[in-house]
């Protein structure tokens, strides 16, 4: 079960490289997907970790350099490598993706770790420690190798406010479930054409 809660927060760890609000999706041009991951050197966000033990656990995730193209970004120990494309945020060298372009409702794309991602809404509304946020983007990657379902829930100008991972195991068909909420963020504004 060890293995399992440590696999399932090292996938969370890598899908997350996260008081406010989204602005209204009236005001909005459409989405790109560099607004639901802001990744400017400085920006950082803190999480509550729950591991299903008795305490969260806070974690924190820092973009250490931005060249305007790739992004490196610091979570825990590791250090994570993003390559932001007008079509999306890559992870290299790969054909691996964060979020691709276009960022509409059922769009899909090749994930993580050989897991396939979906766009599933472009509307949800999320309560977390740093506020609540609407007009967000939620994804699902399921599959790959270690069979693992991750949701992630973007918000713009925001980044990842929310992360789940489950990994069922196939000796006792249990789930497990590392979950993430945002704490706090200091992030960069986004350019006024971006509200």
């Amino acid at each position: 079960m060890t293995f399992c809660l440590r696999a399932a927060a090292t996938a969370l760890w890598f899908a997350a490289a996260c008081a406010g609000q989204s602005p209204p999706l009236s005001t909005r041009t459409p989405l790109e997907p560099a607004e639901l991951y802001p990744l400017d050197t400085g920006n950082a966000w803190s999480y509550d970790v729950d591991t299903g033990e008795a305490s969260a656990t806070l974690a924190i995730t820092r973009v250490e350099a931005f060249d305007g193209r790739i992004a490196e970004v610091h979570t825990g120990r590791a250090v994570v490598r993003y390559e932001v494309l007008a079509e999306g945020i890559r992870v290299p060298p790969g054909d691996e993706w964060l979020l691709r372009a276009p960022l509409v409702e059922g769009a899909k794309w090749p994930g993580r770790g050989g897991r396939s991602a979906r766009l599933i809404s472009i509307q949800t509304s999320v309560e977390t420690p740093a506020g609540s946020f609407d007009g967000c983007v939620e994804v699902l990657e399921t599959g790959g190798k270690l069979e693992l379902e991750v949701r992630t829930v973007y918000c713009p100008g925001v980044g990842p406010v929310s992360l789940a991972s489950t990994m069922r195991s196939n000796v006792s068909d249990r789930a497990v479930t590392v979950s993430a909420k945002l704490r706090g963020y200091e992030v960069s504004p986004l350019p006024p054409s971006h509200h």
